[in-house]
């Protein structure tokens, strides 16, 4: 017999999470042929510390991003060209957990337009786009998904060498998805943003119906 404890048990909660990631099999029949698994999740570091514009968000922005769930699985996609990583996540926290977690997230991008991060002994300016200004329609796509789901777009970095990364979460429950597409910030005119345009409305289509068990088209 399983205990709370075992082992068993464990894995075979984790197993049930892996269950509810895209895999590699669902990558061609949903047009993204361009993008294979990667050997290792590229996304399980622990974040850096951050600094927000008042003492109260500095401990939510560290507590909402450095957040650790019960369990855990995750993935990562890389298109051909290595240009764009396609990180998927999903977790199962404790009962209320997740709920707060996101209302913490929720408050982060209300609350926090801009704040740093420290790498190494060197700061770094992270931005939020405005979700109205934002060619991925994060708006939209929170209408769509789960008990809730929020979607952003932050650029961190330095002009000319600024990363783009564009995360969507949905909550279901006690369980949660994590969505997010890197890569360096482009012109519209780019042809990797136009690539970018094509993966994203794939991606956010393939993998929130994996995760909430709807069908797919």
């Amino acid at each position: 017999m399983n205990i709370p404890g075992d082992p068993s048990t464990r894995a075979t909660r984790s197993e049930d999470l892996a269950r509810l990631l895209v895999a590699a099999v669902d990558l061609a029949p949903a047009g993204l042929d361009d993008f294979a698994e990667m050997a290792s999740a590229s996304s399980d570091e622990d974040p850096p510390p951050m600094t927000g514009p008042t003492a109260e968000l500095t401990a939510v922005l560290n507590r909402a991003f450095g957040d650790k769930a019960a369990r855990e699985v995750r993935t990562s996609f890389v298109n051909a060209d290595s240009t764009i990583v396609v990180d998927v996540g999903v977790s199962e926290r404790v009962a209320g957990a997740a709920a707060s977690w996101m209302a913490d997230m929720r408050r982060v991008y209300a609350e926090c337009p801009a704040w740093t991060m420290s790498i190494e002994g060197q700061e770094f300016t992270v931005q939020v786009v405005d979700p109205t200004e934002d060619a991925c329609r994060p708006l939209e796509a929170e209408q769509r998904f789960g008990d809730e789901a929020l979607m952003r777009t932050m650029l961190a970095g330095p002009v000319g060498q600024q990363a783009r990364i564009t995360t969507l979460l949905v909550r279901d429950g006690d369980r949660a998805l994590e969505l997010t597409f890197r890569s360096l910030a482009t012109e519209s005119d780019d042809p990797a943003a136009a690539l970018l345009g094509t993966a994203v409305p794939r991606f956010l289509e393939l993998a929130p119906a994996r995760f909430l068990g709807l069908p797919v088209g």
